[in-house]
């Protein structure tokens, strides 16, 4: 069994980040489908955001809500989904999958299906091989930017991770949220385009804390 460290409530002037339950995940996907409805990866996957619902409860029912880094705030308003050190990124089998698989052939045709495996293609042989932390996905509803619950989200998961003393890895999909990594200790390593004439992707990283060893 592995040890997940759990934090139950992030305590802050304006929003209140705890885990997301069981049932707080359909709410976590359709925050984090609003979030990403401008995205350029997303948007170039398949460009219908009707979609992109979809595309968050397959990962999240079949492989974050089962690791216990899943993260919103009690305003519903912000998630982000992590996965602790030792886990794989590659969700198996779900039956979810074949919701987006039709919902992919409807809206976005053959080309949007080439393109879901070129870009996991893609994540899978620039993900570092060392134990991480891994921010997958993070946002904020589309009517609720710019308040400062991003950065209330990514605090408490690299809590987390320096409890744990790990390091943490993401993909950031747009050039504007860099900055936002940035103050928060993360390091772009890597950028590239995507094959097909897709979009940019800067690869992100942030070194372990020694705070673990501070706890001890």
């Amino acid at each position: 069994m592995k040890n997940h460290t759990t934090i139950n409530t992030i305590p802050s002037s304006e929003h209140d980040i705890r885990i997301a339950g069981h049932t707080d995940i359909e709410k976590v996907c359709s925050i984090l489908a609003s979030a990403f409805t401008n995205d350029p990866v997303v948007n170039w996957l398949c460009g219908q955001p009707k979609v992109y619902r979809s595309l968050f409860c397959f990962e999240a029912e079949a492989l974050y809500k089962h690791h216990g880094h899943v993260y919103i705030n009690n305003e519903f308003t912000g998630a982000a989904m992590w996965l602790p050190a030792g886990v794989h990124a590659k969700p198996p089998f779900h039956w979810r999958s074949m919701i987006v698989f039709w919902q992919l052939t409807s809206n976005g045709g053959l080309k949007s299906l080439r393109r879901v495996g070129l870009l996991e293609k893609f994540m899978a042989e620039r993900h570092p091989h060392e134990p991480h932390f891994y921010l997958r996905f993070i946002g904020t509803s589309l009517e609720n930017q710019g308040r400062g619950i991003g950065s209330k989200l990514l605090k408490a998961g690299l809590s987390a991770c320096d409890q744990q003393g790990m390091p943490a890895y993401l993909e950031s999909s747009n050039e504007n949220n860099n900055l936002l990594y940035e103050r928060h200790g993360f390091a772009i390593i890597g950028e590239e385009d995507l094959p097909d004439g897709g979009p940019t992707i800067w690869f992100m990283h942030r070194n372990a804390s020694d705070l673990k060893g501070k706890l001890c």
